[in-house]
């Protein structure tokens, strides 16, 4: 996989595990071909939200090839900050929220040097910190429930803050084929299997109450394919947003509804390990606020926001300004989004997606969004 750099004053090297940058020159700016993008954006819930069934032992990380971006002797020094290494998943909503601090000095106020790494997706995020190449990640909620089932009895990882959620995917159908939910009886139903949206799927044809016997996925492994069995004829829907919605309404294909329609949404995560909030406690509580700051910031100032974000990691400015008021951003652990987090771990179980049931509620860490943010946490 490619990808462009525009840099002034840093070194490159080849590396397997992301996009690493160093913040102490902001004067880099980093963009990502168009293919590559197009691929990042296609419902960026999207990869974050894969399961998992290797166990904590077993990880190896990423293999995405991808440029770490060292600064150079010319480099500003970074004095009394504290660093923190994040892991984000490339156009997520992480990833925006950390580039927009970045460029806005926000971490820098509360006396952090932020480090970050570039994933395809949240749970590559997780294995750079079971690794040790990053202290915090992201997981959307199908990816965290997964993850943790299937290495319950020997992680250390822990939810630390909620901090986005959004229902804008849309099914999109072939309006010749379906008109209403039950229309999808016997007729080719798109999945990524093994991500979200077997969880999507499955709460679809509960909804218009389709029997086992009468339920058609069709299983491929990426957007792209998921559009083009579309297209083809040889699916009739598939949930999607942002750069494949955009190619199924070029091929005439209509959204029925949406996911709030059903009552369902992603919600995301920061991760870490408890070795590390055992640690520095203080440095995890300062990045918290940061990014409560820029996601305050970036609301009051969505058009800048689009052009630090086209600027430096080469999202479309009018893409963000449209998807931006789909998303809803806070840092709490508050009890809605616990035991939504519950629901869809007792589906995954159903599902057989892990051996054994757990209380979510075991693995996360609300301490310090308790200390800063008592109002956002209800256990």
């Amino acid at each position: 996989m490619n990808f462009k750099l525009i840099k002034r004053g840093f070194r490159k090297k080849k590396i397997e595990t992301g996009i690493e940058k160093n913040t102490g020159n902001r004067s880099f700016v980093h963009r990502t071909v168009a293919f590559m993008l197009s691929l990042s954006l296609t419902g960026l819930l999207l990869a974050g939200c894969g399961s998992s069934g290797s166990s904590e032992s077993s990880e190896t990380g990423s293999t995405n090839e991808a440029v770490e971006n060292v600064a150079d002797s010319s480099s500003t020094d970074s004095g009394d900050l504290t660093t923190l290494r994040i892991g984000v998943m490339t156009a997520g909503q992480d990833h925006m929220i950390v580039a927009v601090g970045l460029e806005e000095g926000i971490f820098e106020k509360y006396g952090l040097d932020v480090e970050y790494t570039e994933f395809a997706a949240g749970i590559n995020t997780v294995d750079a910190i079971v690794t040790g190449q990053v202290d915090v990640g992201m997981l959307a909620d199908y990816a965290a429930v997964n993850r943790l089932g299937n290495t319950q009895d020997d992680t250390n990882l822990r939810i630390i803050a909620h901090f986005a959620s959004s229902a804008s995917s849309k099914l999109y159908v072939n309006p010749d084929e379906v008109t209403e939910l039950s229309d999808l009886a016997g007729k080719g139903f798109v999945t990524q299997a093994g991500t979200v949206w077997d969880y999507w799927n499955a709460k679809t044809y509960e909804a218009a109450g389709i029997a086992e016997e009468d339920q058609n996925l069709i299983k491929v492994d990426s957007g792209q394919t998921a559009v083009g069995a579309v297209i083809s004829g040889e699916g009739v829907a598939f949930w999607a947003s942002g750069t494949n919605a955009e190619k199924l309404e070029e091929a005439g294909m209509e959204p029925l509804m949406s996911l709030s329609d059903l009552g369902i949404r992603t919600d995301q995560y920061f991760i870490s390990s408890t070795d590390y909030l055992a640690e520095d406690p203080d440095t995890v509580a300062k990045f918290l606020e940061a990014i409560k700051e820029t996601q305050e910031w970036m609301g009051d100032n969505e058009e800048e926001s689009a052009q630090i974000l086209e600027d430096s990691i080469g999202y479309p400015y009018d893409q963000f300004l449209e998807n931006f008021p789909t998303y809803v951003y806070s840092v709490d652990l508050l009890s809605d989004t616990l035991d939504y987090l519950t629901d869809i771990k007792d589906w995954a179980l159903s599902a057989g997606n892990f051996d054994k049931d757990y209380d979510v509620r075991d693995f996360v860490d609300s301490s310090i969004v308790k200390e800063l943010y008592p109002d956002q946490v209800e256990e």
